[in-house]
């Protein structure tokens, strides 16, 4: 699963450098490039993928809601953002922060690139409810209530785009993801239990069925083609799902992967900040599509995606060192106040 954590967040990465650093391909880009086009749908066809595996680990393993691991988990995002800060304001990048601008950070910078967060921090307080749930009804009643589930936010989610679900990037769809992955792990069925390799086909062909799809609606209308790209589309799901049921079928231990996976959230908390995304990440992305040669922003972009995965995780590195001293230090403190309170 560590395995999983890393290719998510190179999806991730993949996601913010296609469609979201050069936007969908147009009708114009289809008819005078379309092997170029029909490449980059797929690398987001593929990728797309990326948020909802990281729901359906959650899922698969439960969340066991710790105020330590809670604490830890917020000491990360506020030492990414803080140090990302500290380290632009000292090279006369950034301009001082107003006490609003601390605020904002306290409360995570709520926004398109880090909307992850508080989604997940809202999933994470409900979870005891979900686990509840999860291990006390009945088969039937699991089944129907995620059926349910499903059929709304397809109507209501997805084909009408309610603010509700916000297409699939709201807790309430984070929810429904983390109980399908439940139900899957207490309840195998035959459409979970198929071999390994017949989940990477389902996954693939699903994949160029989004691009096919894609294609047709561009060119039979004209319109955009994002809500094909909505992690509450059913397709999106269904990829999600069988790709993740490959990796819960294979089995190995690896020191590195165990080593980097574990810090693999940084890797989002770094590129996706406020202060970096557009201009840093973004930006430089698009003026390489525009500028340089195919192979120049192939090799570019690859190159650049590398370096921002590498540092993010030798960077956590250094928050996971200072976590543990920190840890250690208030853990030694309260054992003290708990002894001189069973003294007195």
């Amino acid at each position: 699963m560590e395995l999983l954590r890393i290719v998510a967040m190179l999806f991730i990465l993949v996601v913010h450098a296609d469609f979201k650093a050069l936007g969908a391909p147009t009708l114009d880009d289809m008819e005078a490039s379309p092997l170029l086009s029909f490449f980059r749908l797929l690398g987001q066809s593929m990728s797309i993928v990326c948020v909802n595996l990281f729901i359906l680990i959650s899922g698969w393993f439960g969340i066991r809601p710790k105020i330590a691991r809670f604490s830890e988990f917020v000491f990360q995002v506020l030492f990414f953002g803080i140090s990302i800060y500290l380290v632009m304001y000292a090279f006369g990048l950034v301009t001082e922060w107003s006490k609003y601008d601390w605020i904002k950070l306290l409360f995570f910078r709520r926004g398109d690139s880090l909307w992850f967060v508080t989604s997940y921090i809202v999933l994470y307080i409900f979870s005891p409810i979900l686990n509840e749930f999860a291990e006390h009804a009945n088969r039937q009643v699991f089944k129907r209530v995620l059926m349910s589930f499903f059929i709304v936010q397809l109507f209501f989610g997805h084909i009408d785009s309610d603010d509700f679900f916000a297409q699939g990037y709201s807790p309430i769809s984070f929810m429904g993801l983390y109980l399908l992955a439940k139900y899957s792990h207490l309840y195998p069925s035959k459409y979970t239990s198929l071999n390994k390799y017949y989940d990477i086909c389902i996954y693939l062909s699903i994949v160029f069925t989004i691009v096919l799809l894609a294609f047709l609606f561009k060119i039979a209308t004209g319109k955009g083609i994002s809500f094909l790209y909505d992690y509450s589309s059913p397709l999106v799901i269904l990829a999600s799902f069988y790709f993740f049921l490959f990796f819960t079928k294979i089995s190995f231990y690896n020191k590195v992967i165990n080593w980097i996976g574990a810090s693999s959230f940084a890797v989002y908390l770094l590129h996706s900040d406020p202060l970096l995304f557009k201009t840093y990440y973004l930006d430089n992305i698009y003026e390489w599509y525009t500028n340089e040669s195919l192979l120049n922003f192939l090799l570019q972009t690859s190159g650049f995606l590398i370096c921002i995965f590498s540092l993010s995780i030798l960077f956590d590195k250094i928050r996971l060192y200072t976590w543990n001293l920190l840890y250690c230090i208030l853990e030694q403190d309260w054992k003290k106040r708990e002894k001189k309170t069973k003294q007195a």
